[in-house]
């Protein structure tokens, strides 16, 4: 726990992405950028928490409150964004009687590890000094505003790109926009700065030049505070966010064929002896069980895998349960609301839609099954169907198949829901099922064959003379 309070700058335009939607939604590893930030201040447990919005308020405090809803995370709204000090300042009075050291820090740099957070705290508080400035040693190219130190290597200011010197920009030391700073002269100095600046805003950083005592806390590992304006950036991190996830799960034992082309959320959770082949996407809140082998190009998004499941080339599954010991696809596809129990089969072009797959039953060629509830012990065929959308006419929603344990839907059937079918049914093939079935019964609804000797021959024959 770090006894500290915090204020997160999510009111930026976010211009440069040129997007619909806000950047600090624009999800990176499967979290929105400010996701990212938010889980470091709970890790950190911080006491308080401003997060001070303007443009597109409505949809990150909506995204915010949904996803923390019990976290200490209050709202300001910067109804006329003025600069990055005028944000500050609008949160003043929520930490009017606040004793503790506030960290200052944006919503669109995600790469801050709790560790570099806790020492550099740690290196505030042991300095006592009233402002500690994050910085890092970066290319003349970076746009970020430059440290200018005087002859015995004192931090005097901060200088933005567009205002600083020929010689300033020579600077390599530059603000990463991470401080830890003391309440009552933070909010004093900020009442001090003027717009006179290229912009003509109120800059956090003129601070900086204000605050008498204070220390810059030089960041290594840059990589982590660096922010994201473009989309080029974005991808940038993404690549150096999967790097970082894949090599976690490794070392906690997880086998990836091929790293470069594993793709893992960042809230993924998987357990010992994985086996994960390449070009696999592991998506939103997947967890995946011990020993459970997924292979080439299998898309899974927000499901549950049990242990010791063997998912097949190029299934793709969303929302979905897979208990232990199951094998799904290849080219399976399992749509939301859909459960296959332990040791069930689904097999390639095998389509389930809030479907619940029952013990040892089996779907292994060519089927779709929707809204429905298949027992133990069930085989169901090839190409069979529960057909269960009427098109509205009787039902406004989808109608419901079920099918008991240890029955047999042979190949080639259509099943007219609403149906059910008792335990050990036993459908013929190429039967259309409309009536509900009893038990241990034997269905078939099809046109008597009519076989008819020899008749090919005077077929051919007629042909030949018309041909003539």
């Amino acid at each position: 726990m770090m006894d500290i309070g915090a204020i997160v700058m999510a009111a930026g335009l976010g211009t440069r992405m040129r997007s619909q939607t806000p950047k600090m939604l624009h999800p990176l590893c499967g979290k929105p950028l400010i996701g990212h930030v938010l889980d470091l201040l709970i890790q950190a447990k911080v006491k308080k928490a401003a997060i001070v919005v303007s443009h597109h308020k409505e949809e990150i405090i909506t995204y915010v409150k949904k996803q923390y809803p019990k976290a200490p995370f209050i709202f300001v709204d910067q109804k006329t964004p003025l600069g990055t000090g005028h944000a500050v300042l609008k949160t003043q009075h929520l930490f009017k009687n606040f004793k503790l050291p506030l960290v200052i820090l944006s919503g669109d740099v995600p790469g801050l590890t709790l560790a570099t957070l806790k020492a550099f705290v740690e290196a505030h508080v042991s300095s006592k000094k009233e402002l500690t400035l994050a910085t890092a040693i970066l290319e003349a190219s970076y746009p970020y505003g430059r440290v200018v130190r005087d002859s015995h290597d004192h931090v005097v200011k901060m200088v933005e790109a567009k205002d600083a010197t020929e010689e300033e920009l020579k600077i390599s030391e530059m603000g990463v926009g991470l401080y830890c700073v003391n309440v009552e002269p933070l909010f004093q100095s900020l009442k001090k700065i003027t717009p006179n600046n290229a912009k003509k805003e109120y800059y956090l950083t003129d601070m900086v030049g204000l605050i008498e005592s204070k220390h810059a806390f030089v960041i290594q590992q840059k990589e982590e505070v660096m922010g994201i304006n473009t989309r080029e950036e974005l991808s940038r991190h993404e690549k150096i966010f999967r790097e970082k996830i894949n090599q976690a799960w490794m070392l906690k034992g997880v086998t990836l064929l091929d790293p470069q082309t594993t793709y893992i959320d960042s809230e993924v959770k998987l357990s010992e002896d994985v086996l994960i082949y390449p070009q696999v996407h592991l998506y939103g809140k997947t967890t995946i069980g011990k020993n459970t082998m997924i292979k080439t190009g299998s898309v899974i998004t927000d499901s549950h895998i049990g242990a010791q499941v063997t998912i097949k080339e190029y299934s793709v599954i969303e929302e979905s349960t897979i208990e232990d010991q199951a094998i799904i696809g290849p080219f399976a596809r399992l749509r939301p609301e859909t459960k296959v129990k332990k040791r069930a089969r689904v097999g390639n072009f095998v389509e389930l839609k809030k479907t619940v797959l029952g013990e040892e039953s089996k779907a292994n060629h060519l089927t779709y099954l929707g809204d429905a509830t298949i027992g133990k012990d069930v085989n169901v065929g090839c190409g069979v169907i529960t057909c269960n959308y009427d098109g509205g006419l009787r039902y406004s929603g989808k109608a419901k198949t079920v099918i008991g344990d240890k029955s047999f839907i042979g190949s080639d059937c259509q099943l007219i829901a609403p149906l059910t079918l008792q335990k050990g049914s036993y459908v013929a093939s190429g039967t259309t099922v409309t009536e509900n079935v009893p038990k241990d019964s034997l269905v078939i609804a099809r046109v008597k064959q009519m076989t008819k000797k020899g008749y090919m021959k005077k077929l051919w024959a007629r042909s030949k003379k018309r041909k003539k």
